[in-house]
């Protein structure tokens, strides 16, 4: 193969969607961020790279900015990059970057973990799993005490767990804790919003919520389905729910509710040291690093106001 190979570059709205969403399905390394109705709802635009008849795809999520286009990473996509159900080898990786276009002056683009990248402008990302499918004694039994502790301690407190949360109640929970600043807008929560309410009537969007004795609620989670993947999308929870250990007993629900089944528990990170050791608790020990790339075709004096 070779950089002349017949890979086009094609608008979202010209992608023969059932095609595409057959592609990354079909994919060993599909999902969920690279499917049609994610990137509709989360990218602001979006074009693809399409190798013969969507043999390979590779999603490019685009801006502009002082007549400048540029690739980013929509808000709540952790992973993109090459998908094909055939072997993507560092010759497929090497030609899809240099089909990039050029108009593009300045990529940011989070490959995923089946991408092996060998560019040296890159960063190493981990994620950490967790097989679901022993029992739920089994999953239980590689809990940390810290995390039996708490389990205990909101069960103690009179913590209730609920199913069907409504997804605009555990994202004001998010934003109130979080103050919009994990790199999201009010207009990306909106979309993601979207997004959430679209995949519930899929039936592929599962919200869970922790509430206090009196009712309220005080933490709640978002997962979305894809594959055999069980991806733990956006948190919320308040200053009570870490205090009384309600968090605990939320990702301990989950976990006994899809245990023996064929699923993985896709955290979704992280490098954050803290989140880092909440996941640890449950036993997620597994992790698969994925590459963020930078690629800076900008001229000289622009990219010194980027740097």
């Amino acid at each position: 193969m070779n950089s002349s190979a017949n890979i086009n570059i094609i608008p979202s709205h010209k992608l023969d969607k059932a095609k595409w969403d057959r592609c990354i399905m079909q994919s060993g390394n599909g999902l969920m961020y690279a499917s049609g109705i994610y990137l509709d709802h989360m990218a602001t635009n979006w074009d693809a790279l399409v190798l013969n008849d969507y043999e390979y795809v590779m999603p490019l999520p685009w801006r502009r900015k002082w007549l400048i286009h540029y690739i980013y990473p929509p808000a709540f996509v952790q992973q993109l990059g090459i998908f094909s159900g055939n072997t993507i080898d560092n010759e497929i990786i090497d030609v899809f970057i240099k089909n990039i276009p050029g108009k593009y002056k300045f990529c940011e683009i989070p490959f995923n973990y089946a991408n092996n990248i060998t560019l040296p402008n890159k960063t190493a990302r981990k994620n950490y799993l967790l097989n679901l499918a022993p029992g739920y004694n089994t999953l239980q039994a590689a809990y940390s005490r810290s995390a039996n502790r708490n389990i205990s301690k909101a069960k103690s407190n009179g913590i209730g767990i609920a199913e069907n949360i409504e997804p605009e109640e555990i994202i004001r929970l998010h934003r109130k804790r979080f103050a919009d600043n994990v790199g999201a807008t009010k207009h990306d929560y909106g979309n993601f919003t979207l997004l959430a309410k679209a995949l519930q009537q899929q039936g592929t969007c599962y919200t869970f919520g922790a509430a206090d004795k009196y009712n309220n609620l005080i933490a709640g989670s978002i997962y979305f389905l894809y594959r055999n993947r069980l991806t733990f999308i956006l948190n919320g929870n308040s200053k009570e729910s870490l205090e009384c250990g309600a968090t605990h007993l939320l990702k301990d629900f989950v976990i006994q509710k899809f245990s023996s089944s064929n699923l993985i528990l896709d955290f979704e990170g992280s490098d954050t040291p803290g989140f880092a050791r909440f996941y640890e608790q449950f036993g997620a020990k597994e992790i698969e690093y994925y590459s963020m790339v930078k690629i800076n075709r900008l001229p000289f004096f622009l990219r010194l106001l980027k740097h």
